[in-house]
């Protein structure tokens, strides 16, 4: 499956903003279930829509000369969730350019609502050509914008499940390993050459997305907190991702590299979660978050992240 998560490009301000559109539907390799048979579109994937959306504006502004890569987030929160058949409106704005990098934000809308918002990113502009071929990304844009095409609409309707879907779980960590005490975890993922996102990020470069990096280092983030809930008495919640503050991405992930992850939960309690995690590759730091959870119920969990 392609690693493109802009459908349709329907406004562009040059050197400004822009809107698209992205379309879920049940093909979709990153739909996860955080309780059973509640499918949902993974909200960390769903922030690569507004980067990649950001991206576009970027290149074109910058005449195809340019591939914006993004080392910093300021903040990421997700209010909402995303589930099979949703449209999604997408927004990416440029606050500020230089020779070498620009500072954006993005959104994503549902049914006319923010549920995912990506601010103060810091991209560093590297050359086109380097990273992808400058014709084919001309051709891209070029099948991909269309001035005016409607944005999407309110969509009151209900998900009616027809038939019991088995969902794969799409697994960002590969191994497993205890902490040094009861709130640390540790974790590894494997790089390789044959995940499909390289087609796309990038084909003359191929480096793992900020996102991957970002769903990973959650993972095992969720594991922790998880652990810790139990290690309390306390087993009929989940904790639901909802916000990264001061992301960075220190380093190039590419595949062959090992990236090792080590979480440390800060606090816990029946309502909220949050963990530090570092990645490191070779002894090295590569990326670090602090990852923000709310701890909630079933039916808790539906009233705020799938009401609309």
């Amino acid at each position: 499956m392609r690693f493109l998560m802009i459908d349709k490009i329907c406004s562009l301000e040059r050197g400004k903003r822009a809107r698209g559109i992205k379309n879920i539907t049940w093909n979709d390799r990153f739909l996860q279930e955080i309780f059973p048979d509640v499918p949902v579109y993974s909200s960390i994937i769903a922030a690569e829509s507004a980067a990649q959306l950001v991206s576009w504006a970027i290149i074109e502004a910058r005449d195809f000369t340019v591939k914006p890569v993004i080392t910093i987030v300021d903040s990421y929160t997700c209010t909402g969730h995303i589930r099979p058949g949703d449209q999604l409106e997408v927004v990416g704005e440029i606050e500020s350019f230089s020779e070498e990098s620009a500072l954006a934000n993005g959104s994503v809308l549902l049914n006319g609502k923010t549920i995912i918002e990506l601010k103060h990113a810091v991209c560093y502009l590297y050359p086109l050509h380097e990273l992808d071929p400058p014709e084919q990304v001309r051709m891209q844009f070029n099948d991909l914008y269309q001035e005016g095409y409607p944005l999407p609409t309110p969509d009151k309707a209900p998900l009616i499940m027809r038939e019991k879907i088995v969902i794969p779980r799409l697994r960002f960590v590969d191994k497993v390993m205890e902490g040094s005490s009861s709130d640390r975890l540790a974790g590894i993922k494997n790089i390789t050459a044959t995940d499909e996102y390289f087609r796309d990020h990038f084909p003359l470069k191929p480096i793992l997305p900020g996102v991957v990096i970002m769903e990973s280092l959650v993972e095992v983030a969720a594991l922790l907190t998880e652990r810790t809930l139990a290690a309390q008495g306390i087993h009929d919640i989940k904790p639901v991702f909802h916000q990264c503050l001061k992301t960075k991405f220190r380093k190039f992930i590419q595949p062959g590299d090992q990236l090792v992850m080590e979480a440390r939960i800060t606090e816990c309690s029946n309502s909220r979660s949050v963990v530090k995690v570092k990645g490191s590759v070779n002894n090295k730091n590569a990326a670090m978050i602090t990852a923000v959870f709310k701890n909630l119920g079933r039916d808790a969990y539906s009233a705020e992240y799938l009401s609309d």
